[in-house]
């Protein structure tokens, strides 16, 4: 069994690929479970207000844990030759990922919830205007992390046709 910094690398790498898996699986289900509960008919805008208080904290706050677990450990596997390249491109969608989630939580989601406190109000054209900006903000920042645990994940090629042997000691 190989010890010392190939081990810890390789299992930053795996961090790294569990974190952004995490992130980008738990926001599926955030989003699937948040739009089950914004159409239930049982549930008056009031309750849909408070759960969406609830809610979006906590989304946000599991992400920055993701994305900073994943970042961390990005940064401890590039300490190693064959992850260097390959986890500098990661964290660096990392990075943008995070930044752009930052963004749309002070810039976008706190104007929002304002516009629901009291909850139960009528939506205004504001709310629905930062409410589109807030979902397509999402769905790049989601889709760069989607992109970024694809790329940490996708097996590294042979050197060559003929040799078993890897360049990415992880793959």
């Amino acid at each position: 069994m190989r010890s010392g910094p190939g081990l810890i690398c390789r299992t930053a790498v795996l961090l790294v690929r569990l974190a952004l898996a995490f992130w980008v699986g738990g926001a599926a289900l955030f989003v699937i479970t948040s739009v089950a509960e914004q159409r239930h008919p049982r549930f008056d805008s009031v309750v849909r207000d408070e759960l969406a208080t609830i809610r979006f904290p906590l989304y946000y706050q599991f992400g920055w844990g993701c994305l900073a677990i994943a970042g961390v450990a990005a940064l401890v596997a590039m300490a190693h030759p064959s992850f260097k390249r390959r986890m500098t491109l990661v964290l660096a969608g990392i990075i943008l990922s995070t930044v752009i989630a930052m963004g749309d939580y002070f810039l976008v989601y706190r104007p929002l919830q304002k516009l629901i406190d009291p909850p139960g109000q009528v939506r205004n054209q504001d709310f629905i205007t930062l409410h589109n900006r807030s979902r397509v903000i999402n769905e790049v920042h989601l889709s760069i992390a989607l992109l970024a645990v694809v790329f940490a994940s996708w097996p590294a090629m042979p050197l060559s046709a003929d040799s078993a042997t890897m360049k990415d000691p992880v793959a």
